[in-house]
């Protein structure tokens, strides 16, 4: 009977020391009636950026991504939540680490979050050219590549194998500058089952000609067509995802394009978030307003 206390004993202490480990120094169980501690203390006040690379069956070859795993993420207490994930796509020219080293990704989700502003989610920022100076990829299935199947389907499913993500459209938005603010546009809507929050930062709506002939051939007036959301939005049904949009007052084109389109989602009475703002088509712009919209995602995500 002795030596069955005593094992039971080194059991309860075992699993006390799993569960909560050196948590216990000065700390009341019959207070906060868990085994991990004060539940107001952030044991984990950074969030980690990772580089990872796959392969993309839909472009055949591997393709790099990063991605923002918010403070806690890897703690035990957290194993069996899971994340909403934000996507970032980059302009061109340009590349993903651009949203770590000048648009300040990390600092800005850790401070959104220690301060409540927004909740812990995983952002992704994945390659989105064959390289930072080659010729755009507009992030559509065309000459450079199957580039929207990459990132709708095979980005989606690798991230959704390998972390503990909010499967759904309630649990993922789709957001971009420039040339990512298209395509952000572009597959959002075309593939509303997946995405519940699109943002366009100085985005265009409709394709640029050349880069239509570019991509596409003697089929560039249809798929140009069949990819410009200014062009197709007034023939989809049904209810469409919540929209950030802003650009600055020296945006020249993208600014003219980004209002229109607004005004068409103000039409179909979307759920728009919409403004202009001082500057230009620039990282000064874009980095300024970065933390208003994933406020503004982390609002609409389950």
């Amino acid at each position: 009977m002795k030596r069955r206390r005593v094992a039971t004993f080194f059991s309860v202490a075992a699993v006390l020391l799993v569960l909560g480990g050196g948590a216990f120094a000065g700390y009341n169980y019959y207070m906060y009636r868990t085994f991990w501690g004060d539940p107001n203390v952030n044991h984990g006040a950074s969030g980690t950026v990772q580089t990872h690379y796959f392969y993309s069956r839909a472009l055949g070859e591997t393709v790099r991504y990063l991605i923002y795993l918010p403070p806690g993420y890897g703690a035990l207490q957290n194993h069996f939540e899971h994340y909403p994930v934000v996507y970032l796509l980059h302009g061109s020219p340009g590349r993903p680490e651009d949203w770590v080293n000048v648009g300040g990704i990390k600092d800005r989700m850790d401070a959104l979050i220690s301060e409540g502003k927004v909740r812990p989610m995983i952002v992704v920022m994945p390659q989105g050219n064959p390289s930072q100076f080659s010729p755009s990829s507009e992030y559509v299935n065309g000459a450079e590549g199957d580039w929207a199947t990459y990132i709708t389907r095979d980005l989606v499913r690798q991230i959704d194998e390998h972390y503990r993500t909010v499967d759904g459209p309630g649990g993922r938005a789709i957001a971009g500058l420039s040339e990512g603010g298209f395509g952000a546009a572009n597959l959002g809507l075309k593939h509303r089952g997946e995405y519940g929050v699109i943002g366009s930062f100085s985005g265009y709506f409709k394709m640029f000609p050349n880069d239509a002939r570019r991509l596409f051939g003697h089929r560039a007036r249809v798929e140009a067509l069949r990819n410009s959301p200014m062009d197709y939005l007034s023939h989809l049904k049904g209810k469409l995802p919540a929209f950030y949009l802003y650009a600055g007052r020296s945006d020249g084109v993208f600014l003219r394009q980004t209002g229109r389109f607004a005004h068409e989602l103000e039409r179909r009475h979307a759920d728009l978030s919409f403004h202009v703002y001082s500057g230009g088509h620039s990282w000064a712009l874009w980095r300024a307003h970065l933390s208003a919209f994933l406020i503004f995602a982390s609002r609409h995500l389950e």
